[in-house]
């Protein structure tokens, strides 16, 4: 193992790159026929909802907040700490359980029969649908202004060809995350769509250290032989790369397992996203890179030979 990190391999990645087109087309394929067939599972940030603010007269965890609700089938709930005494939290409820009044009456039940006296609800609001639509349309904005952003920047840092190497594994990652998200009716609400906001920078920082490596060993050797030095880069790479993604992953993985309920869409959106960000680095973007730089040579060489058959007036 210290060897494999001190000297790069010769792994051939760019051998079965076909492969991983095929793979990733049928993955995004699939996706976008879910999210558009079975749609999301939004959660109050975006569908509005009832927030309900509980004081109790004694210390107690989200965890006895949570069984408690369970009576009523609000287990589900976003249940938020105010405060670090553990005596104040905020309860959140989408409009999907129902109307606010119902949603009341539900909670001080649940509340009566596991802490009788022992608690006051200071207040009660209501989330409406508008806030929620318009909570939609900020994040579909912010997501696209990132891609967009990120395009700009790689074709001012390195090549056009190198920025849509760059942005399409983005969008490939994106797609895929959401789909899983639409898949299994995992909660879409605002924690989500931080994680992936936050797995499109982490994959555009392993792949623009990849496209690095490959602007350096193109300086040294040109492109004559493109796929040859892009497959060395990668393999250059590669161990930073798995140490870093393999750190990342476990970390995330932590905050999946341990973090509580409230994390577990944040996470698990984070760990889906560093395992498909590694691969699109490897499999999607460098691909994109040789097979763009050759179509483009071939364009270019065509017109010059046309110019060259041309008769001279």
């Amino acid at each position: 193992m210290r060897n494999f990190l001190n000297e790069p391999p010769n792994i051939d990645f760019l051998k079965i790159k076909k492969q991983g087109y095929i793979f990733s087309i049928l993955l995004v394929l699939l996706s976008l026929g879910v999210i558009f067939t079975k749609g999301f599972n939004f959660g109050l940030d975006f569908t509005g909802g009832t927030s309900i603010q509980v004081r109790f007269s004694e210390p107690v965890n989200t965890g006895d907040v949570r069984n408690a609700l369970r009576i009523v089938n609000l287990q589900d709930s976003v249940i938020q700490e105010i405060g670090t005494d553990k005596r104040e939290y905020e309860i959140r409820v989408s409009l999907k359980k129902g109307k606010s009044a119902e949603i009341y009456a539900k909670v001080k039940k649940a509340l009566d029969e596991k802490f009788k006296d022992k608690y006051e609800i200071r207040k009660m609001d209501y989330i409406g649908a508008v806030v929620g639509e318009e909570l939609r349309k900020a994040s579909v904005y912010s997501i696209v202004a990132v891609l967009v952003a990120i395009l700009i920047y790689v074709s001012y840092r390195f090549e056009p060809v190198f920025s849509l190497g760059a942005v399409i594994p983005l969008f490939h990652d994106a797609i895929i995350t959401l789909g899983i998200f639409a898949l299994f009716g995992i909660e879409v609400n605002l924690a989500v769509i931080a994680a992936i906001l936050t797995v499109l920078g982490y994959s555009l920082n392993d792949t623009i250290i990849i496209f690095d490596r490959i602007r350096e060993n193109i300086k040294i050797r040109g492109k004559k032989n493109l796929q040859l030095l892009v497959n060395q880069s990668i393999n250059e790479n590669l161990a930073r790369t798995i140490i870093t993604s393999g750190t990342t992953l476990f970390s995330v993985l932590a905050l999946y397992l341990f973090g509580g309920e409230s994390l577990k869409g944040f996470a698990l959106a984070l760990l889906i996203g560093i395992v498909f960000g590694t691969y699109s680095s490897i499999y999607v973007a460098s691909p994109i890179i040789v097979d763009l730089e050759r179509f483009l040579r071939k364009k270019t060489s065509g017109s010059k030979a046309e110019k060259e058959k041309a008769p001279q007036v």
